[in-house]
């Protein structure tokens, strides 16, 4: 495999969550909407389409017609090149190339470049999804390469992706439909009822402002997550957990699961996340109000570009000697932290391999 020096591969494209997981979201999320919304918009005409619009999916349109290519040199290491003559294929052996780097500008929701629909390859195209850019990295080392035919391939993968996922939006709208219509016709009932009720005190009603909430998960009483809580209030959450999917059942989950049955307020994406335009709200959310970010180093995040864009938030609330990122390292070692990260590596982390009791009771000691 050839590798580039001062490279950082892109991430797989359509690989993070399954379009599977991304419609029980929205179940949830409809759920909740149906729950906050005040009795006069529940009663008003059309009020399922409006709730479950923002959480349809977006599906991107490639502008190819505004496309255009970045160019830069770089050393590529082309030591594990079979038909090069190297005589030690032990170190690295570099040459002159060049990356191109082929910009198409999108309309849509980026979100939706990390979901896997139910029709798929083993073999994803990669790619940096930037301000509504979809960018496509090629890399260069022989004159004779025909980039063009590469370009049209890997371009033609995303629009057949891009395009197995159109028909999930219609399933999913009638998914959201069917919860939606049911809670709203027993919110109408409820409504109906209530009214009665209060008709028959037989004396003149004055309508209050209804009481729209969006309460976290409440935590025991006296539990020191309550008593951080209530001393800043502007922080919802003890810690956010980031981590690529395929560490979820290893680790993730028993890890953010272990934390929320000590009492700790835990943004975790299967607690906390939502669907749609409202995806990138709720993890900015996150990002912006836990106390502290655990993030989960492994080969599978090294290579997903979600949870580099959670560690880019978090390390920007690290100011002024701040501490927000503690690290965990799951099936990696210093030398890959530092091929990754070299400021990551220095830091003093927390290694799975250790237990999982081991690794709460660290983190715990480092958030004191």
């Amino acid at each position: 495999m050839r590798r580039r020096s001062g490279y950082e591969r892109p991430p797989l494209l359509f690989n993070s969550v399954g379009i599977f997981d991304v419609i029980e979201h929205g179940k949830a999320q409809v759920k909740e909407l149906v729950r906050q919304r005040p009795r006069e918009e529940i009663e008003s005409e059309g009020v399922a389409e409006r709730l479950i619009a923002p959480l349809l999916l977006d599906i991107p349109v490639l502008d190819e017609t505004a496309k255009y290519a970045e160019t830069r040199e770089i050393d590529v290491d082309v030591s594990g090149d079979p038909m090069r003559m190297i005589f030690d294929r032990s170190q690295p052996f570099y040459i002159k190339g060049t990356e191109v780097t082929i910009v198409i500008p999108f309309k849509g929701d980026p979100n939706v470049f990390q979901i896997q629909p139910t029709s798929f390859t083993l073999s994803p195209p990669f790619g940096h999804i930037k301000n509504h850019e979809l960018r496509l990295v090629f890399t260069i080392t022989n004159p004779g390469v025909n980039i063009n035919a590469q370009v049209d391939r890997t371009i033609a993968e995303v629009k057949h992706y891009l395009d197995w996922l159109r028909p999930s939006v219609e399933q999913m709208k009638r998914d959201l439909m069917q919860v939606a219509l049911p809670l709203i016709a027993q919110r109408k009932q409820q409504a109906t009822a209530h009214a009665e009720i209060v008709g028959g005190l037989g004396i003149p009603i004055r309508q209050s402002p209804a009481i729209v909430t969006d309460t976290p998960p409440q935590i025991p009483t006296g539990s020191p997550s309550s008593r951080k809580t209530r001393r800043k209030s502007h922080e919802e959450w003890d810690i956010f957990v980031s981590h690529a999917s395929e560490d979820k059942d290893e680790i993730a989950r028993p890890l953010a699961e272990a934390f929320r049955s000590r009492g700790l307020r835990v943004w975790y994406d299967e607690f906390s996340l939502t669907v749609g335009d409202s995806l990138r709200k709720s993890i900015d959310h996150g990002l912006a109000h836990s106390r502290f970010g655990v993030v989960i180093l492994s080969k599978h995040f090294f290579e997903k570009h979600w949870p580099e864009q959670e560690l880019n938030g978090l390390a920007t609330r690290e100011v002024g000697g701040k501490k927000v990122i503690l690290p965990v390292w799951h099936g990696v070692g210093f030398e890959e932290v530092r091929a990754y990260s070299p400021t990551l590596a220095d830091r003093l982390a927390v290694v799975t391999k250790n237990g999982l009791d081991a690794v709460v009771s660290e983190l715990l000691k480092a958030m004191k």
